[in-house]
């Protein structure tokens, strides 16, 4: 009788031992975008690297509209981290635009990740020459909510044009590609990485033309985007550069997530030290995210756990980069 006694006690005790070490394992979502593009895959890649490097910690990524959505639900503490558009999370934490009187000042930079080009696509045939010529025109702008569609109704707004003087149409990627196929739209305007797989899928099955923004009273009045040229030949049948606008793509958090210094530090540390395991999950993640470029172009005050990090590793903090 005293064994079995024993036995058990023996039992609750590991049972015990095992439910305290699952209780103590902290949950992180991170927020993505489509599953079409480059940010997904990045984003389980890097869910996958936390949970098996960082002791106390299991992450998850999820899709999602990409930067307004993620900035919203991070402001509410439904996910721990999200990616956004360096432009959209630049006017929300200041207040502007949308974000007038309601600034979502509770936003921390983590890192920045890819380059954003926003493109433009029209069928090789079109008359269209210019975003002046879309009045009227069927238009895909992204899906609503969007960062790409916040950046295409800049663009229209800057050529004159609105939701109203052309026939917007909000989709997601995949589906402006086929809309742009079968003849459903005369052009969209995508945010994403060059040769994403939605674009490669377009440009190798249909033949297309690009539409360029080289006008400098673009970058003028919007700042945060930076005029690139996407090289000829990266597309099949796009012969010569194309000017067209770029920002980067940030990973943030946010003070509702409750990540002590310790714990970005932490989750920072992993990340980069196995950094391997999710930057090659897509040419343009690997090529444009990387520690040395960790901090390039954030205008977002870091987390602490990232400034202690980034110290750590010989980084010069900009003023505007730490909390005051």
């Amino acid at each position: 009788m005293k064994r079995k006694f024993f036995t058990l006690l023996i039992v609750l005790a590991i049972l015990s031992i095992t439910f305290s070490a699952h209780a103590k394992v902290r949950r992180i979502t991170i927020a993505t975008a489509g599953t079409a593009g480059a940010l997904y895959p990045m984003g389980v890649a890097m869910a996958e690297t936390i949970t098996k490097h960082v002791k106390g910690f299991a992450a998850s990524a999820e899709a999602s509209a990409a930067s307004l959505e993620n900035i919203r639900n991070l402001s509410k503490g439904k996910v721990d981290w999200g990616i956004s558009q360096n432009e959209v999370a630049f006017l929300a934490y200041n207040g502007m635009g949308k974000y007038k009187g309601k600034p979502v000042k509770c936003l921390r930079s983590l890192f920045g990740t890819l380059i954003s080009w926003v493109q433009i696509f029209a069928p090789a045939n079109s008359p269209l020459k210019s975003v002046a010529d879309f009045k009227g025109k069927r238009i895909g702008v992204g899906a609503p909510g969007s960062g790409g569609e916040q950046a295409a109704k800049k663009i229209l707004a800057f050529y004159g044009l609105n939701y109203k003087t052309v026939k917007a149409e909000f989709m997601s990627n995949p589906d402006m590609v086929s809309a742009l196929k079968d003849g459903t739209l005369d052009a969209f305007i995508i945010t994403h990485p060059l040769k994403s797989a939605a674009l490669l899928d377009l440009t190798t099955t249909f033949k297309v033309k690009m539409i360029g923004i080289d006008d400098p009273g673009f970058y003028k009045k919007y700042p945060y985007f930076t005029k690139r040229y996407i090289p000829a030949g990266v597309y099949r049948n796009v012969n010569k550069p194309v000017p067209t606008p770029t920002s980067r793509v940030v990973m943030y958090t946010t003070t509702k997530a409750n990540l002590s210094t310790d714990d970005l530090y932490r989750l920072l540390k992993a990340i980069w030290e196995n950094s391997s395991e999710w930057v090659n999950t897509h040419a343009a993640v690997k090529k444009y995210t990387t520690l040395k470029d960790a901090i390039k172009g954030l205008n977002i005050p870091l987390h602490p756990g990232a400034v202690k990090y980034y110290k750590e590793k010989g980084f010069k903090i900009p003023a505007h980069l730490i909390i005051k």
